[in-house]
């Protein structure tokens, strides 16, 4: 089939939420699938975000599902740097609050995830929801 829509599945990994702490998305078992595009979505922060009031956002793989390692950059086909523990987008200003930061995953952990670190003290909080596009499917069309 040549539509999007029988080639990929949506799983949401983070229920959309006001975020005051740190939170860890649903582990994604992309078994039987190739690669994997996490999208966390952010909404207006109720804080004055900056250097040190700020979210960290970070991908992390696992082989069981359990115990988890940050990805690094020969494992993602983003095009943006990674620290080694594994940030792909630091929102620490008004201006990168209300976007969607994306990230894909290729590499062979059967499980992935999206965290979110949080600086300071987030009195507020900011909306944040995250999920996942599974494609390459093994067995299509993907239902």
């Amino acid at each position: 089939m040549r539509d999007i829509h029988h080639n990929i599945k949506t799983v949401q990994t983070l229920d959309p939420a006001m975020t005051t702490a740190a939170r860890a998305g649903a582990p994604l078992d992309r078994q039987g699938f190739e690669a994997v595009e996490h999208i966390v979505l952010f909404g207006a922060s109720g804080d004055t975000l900056s250097s040190t009031l700020k979210t960290d956002v970070k991908l992390e793989a696992s082989e069981d599902g359990t115990s988890w390692s940050p990805v690094t950059d020969s494992r993602l086909t983003s095009g943006v740097p990674v620290s080694t523990a594994g940030v792909f987008a630091t929102v620490d200003a008004a201006a990168k609050a209300q976007m969607a930061y994306r990230i894909g995953y290729v590499g062979n952990a059967r499980y992935s995830r999206v965290s979110l670190v949080l600086t300071g003290t987030h009195a507020s909080g900011t909306p944040v929801a995250a999920l996942a596009l599974l494609t390459k499917a093994n067995v299509k069309p993907v239902t």
